[in-house]
């Protein structure tokens, strides 16, 4: 199972940190410390699969030319020393540090091609430099990105607190006159956009591979899960910190405690309620494994007897139905373990499929052809198969989908159907399971758009209701797991409103 770990440090010399250590350590290499004239050498540390160090498209000549030539540790030697060098004060920030859990489903190659794929749209694309290691420790895989707190100039670096500017060329101001400004050292707004822009991406290429597989970044407290959060630990971090604590760091031994505290309620709640290990494995997958019940184990349990009678209890829950045996996969001859789901499970799909058959036997949310061949005429370029598309949709069926692979012209052909269902008096919302998605709909298709979890929480305190004069759009709809679904779908019929769903073949 996948783990939503995503976390964001600051390296500060205040507390005794180091970009360029920080860097030599995680590129397990041997680095020229140039502050204190002195060498680090971390060749011996284990793990490195892969390594970059990417610079932003715009990036100025002097970032290009010192890490020209260079290899991948070496440019990040030099960069880091620079941004040493740059810094003057003792407690200097010097650099942003995140810590991201890759998904053990997905190949390396795969989990690289997300690295990269985040980076480009999270990092580089902001103007920020990528510097990230892929550490693949045996049931932890997981990288390391170092990035800027400022940004980079023509002749250095600019300042970490940067005006931001209107479209009139002058400084933005808030209602009550102060200036707004964009902190690139970064806090709350700019770590809940990066980590939901790594969820969204994780979700995308775990189901561009075909991994029946989605990751909730909420906490547990907010899903409703009735266990601790864990503190996230790397192979060997523990001797490493208990090692650290010997020298005084003591916050590092309370924060050890800590977590061996919050691992051993978890372990005495799920002894007394094992159902709450399968309510966690199906809130991302309907459908599951023993590898899937050890994996969540795993994050709880030490002992190996406790961990075995758990595994066991489990799967003997009479809420588990077993779908497959184990069998053997005859094009590579390994085993297939068997596959399992719960009675709700199958209950809430079931029902939810109901609900949809009958939805699209509703006749009451026609858009008329006079509208539509109006809309039309306003987007002379939409293509012949768009056209069908929103015919589809603006049909009178109170559900509909679209399914078209990126760059297929799907937002273009939602904004248009959007304009068509407005002029015919209706109401036109959207969801999706990430911000970035919510966000591109509401950017690009006109559409109001909140996330999937934004709207749950309105609707529970009474705000922003649907009725039978909206319809609801969900992007991205195939990255949304069968509990949240089902929940929508359940909410459009009760309101007498239209479902529409858009999403991507894989």
């Amino acid at each position: 199972m996948a783990i939503a770990h995503f976390s964001v440090s600051i390296v500060s010399r205040g507390e005794g940190r180091s970009a360029v250590l920080s860097a030599a350590y995680r590129h397990c290499a041997k680095m020229d410390y140039e502050r204190e004239a002195r060498t680090i050498d971390y060749t011996r540390k284990q793990g490195l699969l892969h390594e970059e160090f990417s610079l932003p498209a715009d990036a100025p000549a002097w970032a290009r030319q010192l890490i020209a030539d260079r290899s991948i540790s070496g440019a990040s030697e030099a960069f880091w020393n620079r941004i040493e060098a740059f810094e003057k004060r003792a407690d200097a920030q010097l650099a942003k540090d995140l810590t991201i859990a890759l998904p053990l489903e997905m190949t390396a190659e795969q989990n690289i091609a997300l690295v990269r794929d985040f980076a480009d749209k999270h990092v580089l694309a902001k103007g920020m430099v990528a510097d990230w290691v892929y550490h693949d420790n045996p049931g932890n895989p997981h990288i390391h990105l170092m990035t800027t707190l400022r940004p980079l100039t023509e002749d250095g670096f600019g300042a970490k607190k940067v005006a931001v500017m209107g479209e009139d060329g002058q400084p933005l101001k808030t209602k009550a006159g102060k200036q707004v400004y964009e902190l690139w050292a970064g806090g709350a707004v700019e770590f809940n956009a990066l980590r939901d822009g790594w969820f969204e991406r994780q979700n995308h290429h775990l189901a561009m591979n075909g991994i029946s597989l989605r990751v909730d970044g909420r906490s547990y407290e907010k899903q409703g899960i009735a266990l601790e959060p864990t503190i996230h630990l790397g192979v060997g971090a523990k001797a490493i910190e208990r090692k650290a604590a010997m020298h005084g760091a003591v916050p590092e031994l309370e924060r050890l405690e800590l977590n061996d505290k919050r691992r051993a309620e978890n372990t005495r709640r799920i002894l007394r309620n094992p159902a709450i290990v399968l309510d966690l494995i199906t809130r991302e997958q309907s459908v599951f494994d023993t590898r899937d019940v050890a994996k969540v184990l795993h994050r709880y349990v030490d002992d190996p007897a406790t961990f075995q009678q758990l595994m066991a209890r489990i799967l003997q829950q009479p809420e588990v139905l077993r779908l497959q045996r184990d069998t053997i996969d005859f094009a590579s001859g390994e085993r297939v373990p068997a596959r399992f789901t719960t009675r709700a499970m199958i209950e809430l799909e079931a029902e939810m499929a109901n609900r949809a058959i009958w939805l699209s036997r509703q006749a009451s949310h026609g858009v008329k052809q006079v509208v539509l061949q109006t809309t039309f005429a306003r987007h002379a370029r939409l293509s012949d198969e768009q056209k069908t598309a929103i015919e589809h949709v603006a049909g009178q069926a109170r559900i509909a989908a679209i399914v078209g692979r990126a760059g297929a012209g799907k937002t273009t052909m939602m904004k248009a159907a959007r304009e068509a269902w407005e002029a015919a008096g209706y109401r036109v919302v959207g969801g999706a399971l990430a911000g970035k998605a919510a966000e591109g709909l509401e950017k690009e298709a006109g559409i109001q758009s909140r996330t999937l979890s934004s709207w749950e929480l309105r609707w529970q305190r009474g705000r922003d209701g649907i009725d039978a004069k909206t319809v609801f759009v969900i992007d991205e709809a195939g990255m949304v797991a069968s509990k949240q679904m089902a929940g929508f779908v359940e909410a459009v019929v009760g309101a007498g409103a239209k479902l529409v769903l858009v999403g991507d073949p894989d």
